[in-house]
Formats: C-alpha cells, structure tokens, sequence
C-alpha cells in the first residue's frame, strides 16, 4: 500500500493555507514573519500552533480554530490546485492495481475540499484517514499505523509519501518506507529521517517500480 499524505504531497494547499495562518497568527500578537511561519508549522496541526502561542504568552483567541478553518476553507475551494504530476501517479498506480490512502494531519473537511476541487477525490473515496480522528498528530505514527490496520496492510508493507519533517518521521516511527518529496520543501538532509527524496512526481513510479504511460 502506497499512503500519501495531502498538504504538498497531493494538493498544493500548504501556501494557502500558512497565508491565513500567519494572517491569524500576526492579530492574535504573533511577531514572526512569513516565512518564520511556514518553517515553524509546515506539517503541524492546531495544537501546534496553540502550544506556539502559549509559549509566546499569547492569549488563544476566543475564535480559534473556528473563524481560521472558515477562513481558509473558502480560499482553498478557491485557489488550490494538485500538485504538478500527481493525478498521473495516482492513475499508474490504481491502474496497476497497487492500493493508495490519504494519511494528513489536516481535517476531514479540509482533505475532502482540497481533493474535490482539484479533481483528485474519486482515488480516495473511503480511504481518507485523518490524525483528528485517530489520537495523536505526527510526527507520531499513529495515523500511518491506523490507515494500514484499516486497510489491512502491515506496516512493513507500506510506503508512505510524505513532504515535512514530522511526516517522515511519523512513517520512520510506524515501520514504513517513506519517500520525501522536497521539490517545494527543501528537506534538510538531516531531517528526511532515513526517507528517499525526490523532486518531481514523475519520479515516483519508477522509485515503485511502475512505468507512466504518455
């Protein structure tokens, strides 16, 4: 089984949705920038970002998480697209009958906007897993572990294809191969946690072993 998470890997929300946050984050007091944004909670879930602001002695806002998922739920319909490549592999893979599931930190909700308006949710209807759901957000594996139960695949025989640190090192901490795609990440060497880069989607049927048919 081939497990993918979604932000980056699937869809191409991660930017749209670390705008609204830094947005959220810069009137609740926060003085980090962009891109001090997007380094710290690329991959992160809301308890993330409640610990980050309790660490800043920042008040949670009485809105929170509520006005930022609305928020950011009506600029991903709008403006997400999948990532360059993907509708291809997730094609070669189903067509060679290799089986797929989304594992995200993100919510339902949230997986299911931006896989329907990019085109991609008919590959995942009944096979969305979300950390909400489960227990603990990676990097802990439990989502990874919960997809592959679900599905009836050992862990051992899954590869999971993830973009952030805590994604690859929730696979590495649940038994899983992991392929890290760094085209819009950069993963540090020292933080890909054992997992094999790569910077195209195109490259990712021939690291499973398939071929992309023209």
């Amino acid at each position: 089984m081939v497990i993918f998470d979604c932000d980056g890997v699937l869809v191409d929300s991660e930017p749209i949705f670390l705008r609204v946050l830094h947005r959220h984050l810069i009137k609740a007091g926060a003085s980090l920038t962009h891109t001090e944004c997007c380094a710290a909670f690329i991959g992160k879930s809301k308890t993330d970002v409640e610990t980050y602001l309790l660490s800043q002695a920042l008040p949670i806002p009485a809105d929170w998480p509520e006005a930022f998922y609305s928020e950011a739920m009506v600029e991903l319909e709008r403006d997400c697209v999948a990532v360059d490549g993907i509708a291809e592999v997730l094609h070669a893979l189903t067509s060679s009958g290799i089986p797929i599931c989304v594992a995200s930190n993100g919510l339902r909700d949230k997986i299911e906007i931006t896989l329907s308006c990019t085109g991609l949710l008919p590959f995942f209807e009944g096979r969305i897993h979300s950390a909400y759901e489960v227990g603990r957000s990676k990097p802990a594996p439990d989502v990874f572990l919960h997809a592959a139960e679900f599905h009836g695949a050992a862990p051992e025989h899954c590869l999971v294809v993830e973009d952030s640190p805590s994604g690859v090192e929730a696979a590495q901490a649940a038994g899983m191969g992991c392929f890290a795609y760094t085209a819009a990440s950069a993963l540090p060497p020292g933080r890909l946690f054992g997992a094999q880069p790569f910077t195209a989607m195109a490259q990712l049927p021939g690291l499973l072993g398939l071929e992309l048919r023209g």
